[in-house]
């Protein structure tokens, strides 16, 4: 992390240096669960309740020891401690581990004992918070942390972990980068009109840059800014999950559909029409995207109110979706085109036909189907005929559906995958202004309101990574993680 902005952070700090403990891992019985303290007080306390077995109160840096945990004289577990010294552990001040059988009353103990011996308990997301104050990561690596915790996918998690080691840090270090490089020219060229004196004024070597070297420079940066702000909607998804509406009339296999998917009989399926009154929610992986299927009620005239109130829920999931999944029975036969185009023509959200029931029509009923969605959706995919009740079709199916919702940076949880509305309207803040910025160079516009839009970008960038930030940003975001880390 930068040096002045590692002093920044210190100075800043709204914390009282208490140590603090709590568990880490999840709360309830288990094998095994782990309770952390950060602060001065960490070893003290560890020698207070842990006794190791070969040597008394000895604990190398970083290395596990065997022993009981105390309360007085009186033994009530074994396990293992690890100290870890500052500056080098994870939060930037003297760390203890404590690895203890997971029973409830063993880990109350060890709470209440750390308790008693000074520590106070632990807000949401101290522990990192405490790292990002003391300059161990920065506030993408941090906010990285809290989106592995809570991946739904393996590549949601691989996205997360690719902040949190840094990878998107440094991408935005080298705009960054060229955003400062790019002010100090302009600074040079305020500074020194008529003549410049290499290392009289900014760190600019040789003379300041003209308006069409600076232009240049401007599209560079705003080309990397560009990527990153359109990866948005592939890394939203892979954090928040996709929302997607499995839509059709009456005994189209919706309801079968939804249970194929998930490998198990999560909604009731039955050849009587109207089955299905209300939505029904599950997750499950798309090819890395998670995905929140929306099984919904069959949409038709009806006059009774209960299958009203389903099918009005059903076109209610369909516009907040992120795509709909318009389930076509290709018996049918033309009823089911005409349904397919009325409603189609109400939908807000991307669609995709599926052709179900494939396992009782022929090749004729598929060739109809083709010539339908060619008319219906002519810039539709090649059609996706399935069946749910055999399964033919389905892996396809998955595939095209993650390929609609994401780009294949956001398929491959690629290190390019902007995943938070924060990072999304900062960087959009920052190619704002750097759009202003070349305008201006472009136009030629005075140095000193050039430079203006200038600091306006690197303030985003600088927010963004946490090199300048507000109490309020910081207790908004670390509000969301959990206790423990």
């Amino acid at each position: 992390m930068h040096p002045q902005a590692m002093e920044t952070i210190r100075r800043m700090s709204d914390f009282k240096r208490e140590t603090i403990v709590a568990l880490s891992t999840a709360p309830g019985r288990g094998a095994i669960a782990v309770v952390r303290l950060s602060g001065a007080e960490s070893l003290p306390i560890l020698t207070g309740i842990f006794r190791p077995r070969k040597q008394r109160n000895v604990f190398p840096r970083g290395r596990p020891v065997l022993g009981r945990f105390v309360d007085g004289a009186q033994a009530f577990d074994e396990g293992l401690a690890l100290y870890h010294q500052a500056p080098e552990s994870v939060t930037g001040e003297d760390v203890v581990e404590m690895h203890c059988h997971g029973g409830p009353a063993i880990v109350g103990a060890i709470l209440r004992l750390a308790r008693e011996m000074g520590a106070r308990p632990a807000a949401e997301g101290e522990f990192t918070r405490r790292a990002f104050l003391e300059g161990k990561i920065d506030l993408v690596q941090a906010e990285a942390v809290a989106d592995l915790v809570t991946a739904q996918t393996e590549k949601a998690a691989k996205a997360a972990l690719y902040h949190l080691e840094g990878r998107l840090s440094k991408a935005l270090e080298g705009v960054w980068e060229k955003i400062v490089e790019a002010g100090a020219h302009i600074e040079a060229a305020i500074d020194f009109p008529d003549e410049f004196e290499p290392g009289a004024g900014p760190s600019v070597s040789g003379a300041p840059m003209g308006s069409a070297e600076l232009v240049a420079l401007f599209a560079e940066i705003e080309e990397a800014l560009g990527r990153l702000v359109e990866s948005y909607r592939s890394g939203r998804i892979l954090r928040e999950g996709a929302r997607v509406a499995i839509l059709g009339r009456p005994n189209a296999g919706k309801s079968t559909l939804l249970n194929a998917l998930l490998g198990a009989d999560r909604a009731i399926t039955s050849e009587i029409p109207g089955t299905t009154r209300d939505t029904v929610e599950e997750v499950c992986d798309f090819g890395g995207a998670p995905v929140r299927l929306i099984d919904t009620a069959g949409l038709r005239d009806t006059g009774d109110p209960v299958e009203l109130e389903g099918t009005e829920r059903a076109r209610k999931a369909a516009e907040e979706a992120d795509l709909s999944l318009m389930v076509l029975d290709v018996t049918a036969g033309d009823s089911e085109v005409a349904w397919a185009t009325k409603e189609s023509d109400g939908l807000n959200s991307d669609n995709l036909y599926i052709f179900n029931k494939m396992d009782k029509s022929s090749f004729e009923v598929k060739e109809r189907a083709c010539a339908f969605l060619s008319e219906l959706a002519p810039d539709a995919c090649e059609p996706l005929f399935i069946s749910a009740l055999t399964g033919e079709g389905l892996p396809k199916l998955r595939e095209e559906v993650a390929r609609v919702l994401m780009d294949e940076d956001g398929l491959s949880g690629a290190v390019s995958v902007l995943t938070r509305e924060r990072h999304h309207g900062q960087i959009a803040k920052c190619l704002k202004a750097v759009r202003s910025a070349r305008a201006g160079a472009e136009g030629d516009l005075s140095p000193e309101l050039v430079a203006v839009h200038l600091n306006e970008a690197q303030t985003a960038l600088s927010e963004l990574l946490g090199r300048d930030y507000g109490k309020a940003l910081l207790d908004r975001i670390f509000s969301t993680f959990c206790i423990g880390k």
